[in-house]
């Protein structure tokens, strides 16, 4: 048996996604498309097989137990991302939807009221995942998150013709602080010049995260991909240790094939040097992505987090250093040596990001959030963290 989806690239029909006994998937553009969905897809002649399309369609979904719940809720197999894509797929990361819709019909998003907004919000700030009809969770990761278009403070529910420009991230009641914690870290790196995402925290009447879409530009989408899409890697295996990338496999990616590969590795290496600082140990390549926008540039970089904190989170980075994992056994030496692998001058490109870090500790008084333990706790890290790098 065979299931076809058509793959869209803003309005414009670009392939066939195929799905055969409901076990393995090919994709082939159309013969007249002029735009790849994939650096990991670049002939247009090419008929690409499961090997390559399956890790591309599972990063585009939700992980762990929110795949779990998403599924449930459409009554289809967690297992199986064509008939997840199929109820999904409309609003993806990135310019990319699947469906089997004509897309030149245009179809109104419908409005959410501010009522269900703030019942969305309370349910799910109870623990509880709270689904409305016709919202779309077709969001990668496994932090539990919605995609919205928020318009004159009106609130809507995204389609294949109206993309979201908004996601808002929910509370996690297991790490309560993890939404002060992300933002605090991701203004932090702005302020340090870092390409960032731009994120608000909005505490009443529930606290969430308000994060602008950096893949929508008005009403168009800007087509993106993460590193595990990219290298052709299933999210299971996301961290180095399971077969991941490495920072060496990014950098090596970025200097062949993005547009500015100066630049753009000089900002992985500052990603590198602030995520040791605030010890983002769970920063693996599904939270690096290109932006095909005027040529293939480095998107900004989010889900910045200090997860050294949390006492029961592993201390491993996604992402060894010198090949080391435990970012307590990691030094000055140790992030040299790093740049080095990437046939840079580890001690000149290291000592020009400490240059241009070196006001950090002031910086974290420019962020304005309430008083925090866990915050506190993260500039106590940056600051022991800076003296190994300084000593």
């Amino acid at each position: 048996m065979i299931r076809t989806l058509d793959v869209y690239l803003n309005q414009t029909k670009v392939g066939i996604l195929k799905e055969t006994n409901g076990k393995s998937y090919s994709f082939e553009y159309y013969p007249k498309s002029k735009e790849i969905i994939s650096l990991s897809m670049k002939d247009f002649n090419v008929v690409y097989k499961d090997k390559v399309v399956r890790p591309f369609l599972e990063n585009l979904l939700p992980e762990g137990q929110i795949l779990t719940n998403v599924a449930k809720i459409h009554l289809v197999s967690q297992n199986n991302p064509f008939s997840i894509l199929s109820k999904i797929g409309e609003d993806c990361a990135g310019a990319i939807s699947f469906t089997n819709e004509p897309s030149n019909i245009k179809t109104p998003p419908k409005e959410l009221s501010y009522e269900n907004f703030l019942n969305i919000l309370n349910k799910n700030e109870s623990g509880k995942f709270f689904y409305e009809k016709g919202m779309r969770l077709s969001l990668a990761g496994a932090q539990n998150k919605l995609s919205l278009i928020i318009r004159n403070n009106k609130y809507f529910l995204p389609n294949i013709s109206n993309p979201s420009n908004y996601i808002i991230k929910f509370n996690n009641l297991t790490f309560p602080s993890l939404l002060i914690n992300e933002y605090f870290s991701t203004t932090l790196a702005e302020l340090l010049g870092i390409p960032v995402s731009k994120v608000d925290y909005k505490k009443e009447p529930y606290p969430y995260l308000l994060i602008t879409r950096y893949d929508r530009l008005n009403n168009l989408r800007i087509h993106q991909e993460d590193f595990c899409q990219v290298l052709s890697i299933r999210p299971q295996n996301k961290y180095q240790i399971d077969g991941g990338p490495s920072f060496k496999d990014v950098s090596n990616f970025i200097k062949n094939n993005l547009k500015n590969p100066a630049l753009e590795v000089l900002n992985l290496a500052k990603l590198l040097v602030f995520n040791f600082l605030i010890g983002n140990c769970d920063a693996h390549a599904k939270n690096i992505s290109i932006l095909y926008k005027e040529g293939i540039i480095l998107a900004p970089f989010y889900d910045i987090v200090s997860t050294y904190i949390y006492e029961d989170i592993s201390k491993n980075m996604a992402m060894s250093i010198n090949k080391k994992y435990d970012i307590d056994s990691i030094n000055k030496e140790d992030i040299i040596k790093e740049f080095d692998s990437w046939n840079l001058n580890g001690k000149s490109i290291l000592n020009l990001i400490l240059n241009e870090f070196k006001d950090i500790i002031f910086l974290t008084k420019n962020i304005c959030i309430e008083p925090n333990e866990d915050v506190e706790k993260i500039i106590n890290l940056i600051r022991n963290n800076l003296e190994k790098l300084t000593m």
